[in-house]
């Protein structure tokens, strides 16, 4: 996230919430914050990309304009910079976790608008926890069975977050599951190739997916509960399990290009990366440097790139 002004510094600065970083080191990837001025070569030295939440996405981005709710980032950058994460996703078939903002800006990406206010008579969205239907069949469901079910109201509590009236799922090739929820916008129009793999109790997309990519993009904060909750967790372990086989897969293909007919040396960490939340720049005074990414690079240091702003 670029923000304009963080404690300590003396200029506007680029910055990952602490919990999406632990939350990468629990599963075993080491994040590194990735330069918004990073056009391509740091995309080719991950193996995985984490796309933390933050502010609402520039709306002219999808063909509208602000209406009286709208909180924009920092800096006008940040959009770019988290689509360019994205963009490295699908382009090099790297393994992603898209965390709210990031799953909205995705759908933008494709062609797809946003709900710029969504309503809350139904189900609250900000700073709760609810139940979402998830499809038995997606991506998303796999990731999350190696999870515990997690108790609806005592999830609250651990989080210390108001508890919603959590539904009963009505969905019978659904799975149900409780989340960390904390936005007020919601994904309108679909954009290209994406489908809707979970949903609220009031209809707000939960999650998408694209068939063709390794990418699970959700709407709410798995971050939030991840040191505590498994269901939240397991969405880290995936990301950088996925990143380690893009890894060792890749490591392949170079030893057979290479034929230098030795195997593989295997390396013990993922590159995981955390495109930083949205809103915040870099400790300039240009704003032509907001944005960053957080990636999960290898143990072996001589491997890491770190790119600070």
């Amino acid at each position: 996230m670029a923000s304009a002004q963080i404690r300590g510094l003396r200029f506007s600065g680029t910055v990952v919430a602490n919990a999406v970083l632990e939350s990468i080191v629990r599963a075993g990837g080491e994040p590194v914050i990735v330069s918004p001025v990073a056009e391509s070569g740091i995309w080719d030295r991950v193996d995985g990309i984490v796309l933390p939440g933050g502010s609402d996405i520039n709306p002219a981005r999808y063909g509208a304009e602000p209406d009286e709710t709208h909180a924009g980032t920092d800096f006008d950058i940040q959009d770019d910079a988290d689509a360019r994460a994205i963009a490295a996703a699908e382009s090099r078939g790297l393994p992603a976790l898209l965390i709210c903002r990031g799953m909205q800006l995705w759908n933008v990406e494709r062609g797809g608008t946003m709900i710029q206010h969504w309503p809350s008579d139904q189900q609250e969205h900000v700073g709760t926890v609810h139940a979402v239907e998830v499809d038995a069949e997606s991506r998303l469901a796999a990731a999350l069975a190696d999870a515990a079910p997690a108790p609806a109201p005592a999830a609250a509590a651990a989080a210390e977050l108001p508890t919603a009236e959590l539904p009963a799922a009505e969905l019978s090739a659904a799975e149900s599951v409780t989340v960390s929820s904390y936005h007020h916008q919601a994904v309108g129009e679909l954009g290209r190739g994406l489908r809707v793999v979970a949903r609220a109790s009031d209809g707000c997309v939960e999650a998408l997916e694209d068939p063709s990519l390794n990418i699970v993009a959700v709407q709410w904060h798995p971050e939030d509960r991840a040191e505590t909750l498994a269901v939240d967790q397991v969405l880290f372990d995936w990301v950088v399990q996925q990143a380690a086989e893009f890894r060792a897969a890749k490591a392949q293909r170079a030893g057979s290009t290479q034929r230098t007919g030795s195997a593989p040396v295997a390396r013990p960490a993922a590159d995981a990366v955390s495109a930083p939340e949205a809103g915040s720049a870099p400790a300039a005074d240009s704003a032509a440097d907001a944005g960053s990414a957080s990636a999960a690079e290898p143990a072996q240091k001589e491997d890491i790139n770190v790119a600070t702003v």
